[in-house]
């Protein structure tokens, strides 16, 4: 069979011009590394986490801020935010022109988070004695698209614009319910559609 296919190719490649050859080899080891990279691709968001619960905590005392805490956890079920709306954030990091980009990435988006929960998470309050913490909740897939400008001078920082993909989200102690709630819709849905 193998010999075969040697005469064959030998014989028939006498009418095939030499460049064709060399395209035609070209044409399939690209396609070949195009799937390749496909493959690789596809795979990689998979085992990647890319939803996160966030959470922001402004502690008072006597009517001053004491502590502020970021808190980011990964968050893999999808019912756990009913729904995710593009959200656009600007603003200027205060920082030396000499800081390395990943620390100025890193402070963007601490701040874009810290902004995108302020103006549009989930807020409550506790007080307790003269203590009083407001907290921001919110859920939010990655990657993020972000921009950062060249270093200002007159604001001593860096400007940037990011949009993050967010949905306002209830406290953790809900996800019990809410996974019930999720169950519960599902077969109610799965049950009309038997009637439609």
């Amino acid at each position: 069979m193998r010999s075969n296919l040697n005469y064959l190719y030998k014989y028939y490649s006498k009418f095939v011009p030499c460049s064709r050859k060399k395209n035609g080899l070209r044409l399939i080891t690209g396609m070949l590394l195009l799937l390749i990279c496909m493959k690789t691709l596809a795979a990689g968001p998979l085992n990647e986490i890319s939803t996160y619960y966030i959470r922001f905590d402004l502690k008072s005392s006597s009517q001053r801020i004491t502590d502020r805490k970021l808190t980011m956890v990964p968050a893999h079920e999808e019912f756990r935010a009913a729904k995710f709306s593009w959200f656009p954030i600007s603003g200027i990091i205060p920082a030396l022109p000499q800081e390395s980009a990943q620390t100025v990435e890193a402070k963007v988006k601490q701040n874009a988070f810290i902004q995108l929960l302020e103006q549009q998470g989930l807020k409550s309050i506790k007080t307790l004695n003269y203590d009083t913490i407001v907290s921001y909740e919110g859920c939010v897939q990655m990657p993020i698209a972000l921009l950062i400008s060249p270093y200002d001078d007159k604001n001593k920082g860096f400007p940037y614009t990011a949009r993050v993909l967010f949905s306002p989200l209830s406290f953790p102690d809900q996800w019990e319910s809410l996974r019930h709630r999720f169950k519960i819709k599902k077969l109610l849905d799965n049950f009309f559609l038997f009637f439609q």
